[in-house]
């Protein structure tokens, strides 16, 4: 069932999917051909009462495809007019709404995007949001249109905002203006490259860790130059981050954008590798392990399709749990010139995939790191 018809399924006993098809048409018609098909969709049943009860910012998922949440207006932009595919103008505006849990960007369409152009709601306010949920550019967000609200709530109703940094542990994908602070475990070369309008970007990862766990940071442009002196062992702040899921390892990443800010702070920060036994790796889950080099094959060359060469190597890692192929590439290759057989390493940050014959080995690769601990 594709994502059109598991929405229509919703309030298929009130209206056929023709007629489904035919307002998602003047859904889209109405907005300019901005939204997507399964934003079209979810427009259609929200107007037609389609909604989920209240909830925490924090809760707010792509499960709970329409939402009413409280909070405070935390960021607030102008409405700006956009034109419609019938020559027509329609108005947006983008909020950032908080509570105890979290934030979460919300987008006006419309007569809610009036109100903040006549300031009947303004930053500060505390505010009843109903809207769908839908996955923006940087991370979840409500978007609200016809069928929508954004209300004010009454004085006397008190609002917590969340001030605290985020834990690591607590970074799901989809959050926005994430808080967090940690330490830096290791730092990536910068790369550049060409965007479409041929003008030339920068981009850069980075690690870091507290008493939780850990997590890639990928850092975009001027935030690149922040970071020049900055190494690892350094504690840094940083804020309004924004979460994906890397599609490659399934792993959660913070983004750093123009809206970002990151700076070194005295605060102390903790933190300990978790160290996996090789006998309870499973694939495509990334890990750090500790064992004795068994195995040392010879080092090869090859041809990528961009014509560029890589080099692999395998070794085997063994501990009192089992034994396992590591694939060592590119720079990860260089090691095997200071290891030999009973050489014990710390590998961390490895994927672990389904190699030949089914078995489970670990790709070495430019997100990992190799440490010799005993020669």
């Amino acid at each position: 069932m594709d994502e059109i018809t598991e929405i229509y399924e919703k309030v298929k006993d009130r209206m056929s999917m023709e007629d489904f098809l035919a307002r998602m048409e003047e859904k889209k018609h109405l907005l300019g051909g901005l939204p997507d098909d399964k934003t079209l969709a979810t427009l259609v049943i929200y107007d037609m009462g389609e909604y989920d009860d209240k909830v925490k910012i924090g809760q707010v998922t792509l499960d709970k495809s329409n939402v009413s949440i409280v909070g405070k207006i935390v960021a607030c932009s102008d409405a700006r007019e956009f034109s419609r595919e019938d020559g027509s103008t329609g108005s947006v505006a983008n909020l950032t709404v908080a509570d105890e849990t979290g934030s979460i960007r919300v987008v006006l369409w419309e007569s809610a995007a009036d109100l903040v152009q006549v300031g009947e709601i303004v930053f500060g306010d505390a505010v009843q949001v109903s809207g769908f949920v839908r996955e923006g550019r940087n991370g979840l967000e409500v978007s609200v249109g016809r069928g929508g609200s954004v209300d004010k709530v009454a004085m006397n109703e008190e609002i917590e905002v969340r001030t605290k940094p985020y834990r690591i542990e607590e970074i799901k994908a989809g959050m926005s203006d994430i808080h967090l602070v940690g330490k830096i475990l290791d730092i990536a070369d910068t790369r550049t490259f060409q965007r479409k309008d041929n003008s030339t970007g920068k981009v850069r990862n980075l690690t870091l860790g507290d008493p939780t766990g850990k997590i890639r940071l990928t850092l975009w442009d001027e935030n690149v130059e922040h970071i020049e002196q900055l190494n690892p062992g350094d504690t840094i702040e940083i804020t309004g981050g924004y979460s994906k899921e890397n599609s490659f390892n399934n792993q959660v990443e913070i983004n750093l954008g123009n809206n970002s800010s990151i700076k070194k702070t005295s605060k102390q920060v903790e933190f300990s590798e978790k160290i996996t036994l090789i006998g309870d790796i499973e694939i495509n889950e990334s890990y750090s392990i500790i064992g004795y080099v068994t195995g040392l094959d010879e080092l090869r060359e090859f041809q990528r399709k961009d014509g560029s060469t890589g080099k692999v190597v395998n070794i085997h890692l063994s501990d009192d749990s089992g034994r396992i192929k590591a694939a060592l590439w590119d720079k990860q290759t260089e090691i095997i010139h200071e290891i030999d057989i009973g050489t014990k390493l710390q590998a961390t940050d490895c994927y672990a995939k389904s190699g030949w014959n089914d078995e489970v080995e670990l790709s070495v690769g430019e997100r990992s790191t190799i440490t010799i601990l005993e020669k």
